[in-house]
């Protein structure tokens, strides 16, 4: 006996399977460049907490414009890597 496959079913099975994973440095970027772009975004008038926000900012953000530039040179003919990377400003120190 043959049976059909709901048309909605079938819709999905068509569907390319998901971009294949992130070069590993993109991966490594993204992470970093998340965590920068976290911190950025927060402030406290407490100074303590203040002085955490600043070190994180320092850790995780200094040389992210140079490192965006040249990843997205190095995975130019990289679709994925490409859309990834365009998310993110290209001027944030």
């Amino acid at each position: 006996m043959i049976r059909l496959l709901p048309a909605a079913l079938l819709a999905l099975l068509a569907t390319p399977a998901p971009a294949a994973e992130l070069p590993r440095d993109v991966a490594a970027f993204t992470a970093r460049r998340d965590r920068c772009d976290h911190f950025r975004g927060e402030e406290s008038d407490d100074p303590a907490r203040a002085a955490e926000i600043a070190r994180a900012l320092d850790r995780n953000c200094r040389g992210t414009d140079a490192e965006l530039a040249r990843l997205k040179r190095r995975h130019a003919g990289n679709p994925a890597a490409r859309a990834r990377l365009d998310r993110y400003e290209a001027r944030v120190e």
